[in-house]
């Protein structure tokens, strides 16, 4: 019988004091349609635990377009991956949701037009890791999307995006320098105060 951790080297998960492990994720969500990508190229080498959801720097390529970005509203964002399926025959579900401040025609208009376009989205969380939701075989999708006015004025209207891919999140390095090096195209921004940037 073959060993389930045959080829892992079975690890220990420390935590060092010095690591800094702040809660949410930050003030953007990137995205592009499945159709603008040549290639995210998924691991292969399983030897490390980091192994197994790590994305080389080189393993995202475009075919055309590239990223765009949404402004989301902080402290009201969450990703999460979890766990589903009977036993001994789990899957990795990663879910994304995330607030549009505005009820307005562009956010409605977003939710419109790629409420069925498979995605591909990264999100930066707190202290800089870039996680990848949807990859080319398992896509991302618009799970749902709540946009009200809200009832009282201190309320946030805007839209309540949740966006789920059968996949586990995948690391793409800790630095923002990729979006930067000629794939990032335009912004889907709204015009909200400085303290949200």
């Amino acid at each position: 019988m073959m060993n389930s951790f045959e080829g892992v080297n079975v690890e220990d998960l420390t935590h060092c004091p010095q690591d800094n492990f702040a809660s949410g994720i930050k003030t953007k969500v990137y995205y592009a349609p499945t159709s603008y990508f040549d290639k995210i190229d998924l691991p292969t080498l399983k030897n490390t635990y980091d192994d197994f959801v790590s994305i080389a720097k080189n393993g995202i390529e475009f075919r055309g377009g590239g990223w765009n970005s949404i402004d989301i509203l902080i402290g009201e964002n969450e990703l999460k991956q979890t766990l589903s399926g009977s036993l001994q025959r789990k899957k990795s579900k990663t879910e994304l949701e995330f607030l549009i401040l505005g009820f307005r025609t562009k956010v409605l208009g977003f939710i419109e037009a790629h409420k069925n376009t498979p995605m591909i989205f990264v999100v930066v969380d707190a202290v800089g890791n870039n996680w990848v939701i949807g990859n080319l075989r398992n896509r991302a999708f618009m799970d749902n999307a709540d946009v009200s006015t809200q009832k009282k004025y201190e309320d946030n209207s805007g839209a309540v995006v949740k966006i789920s891919a059968n996949s586990a999140i995948f690391y793409f390095g800790n630095q923002q320098s990729w979006i930067d090096e000629g794939v990032f195209t335009r912004e889907f921004t709204f015009e909200f105060n400085q303290e949200f940037t």
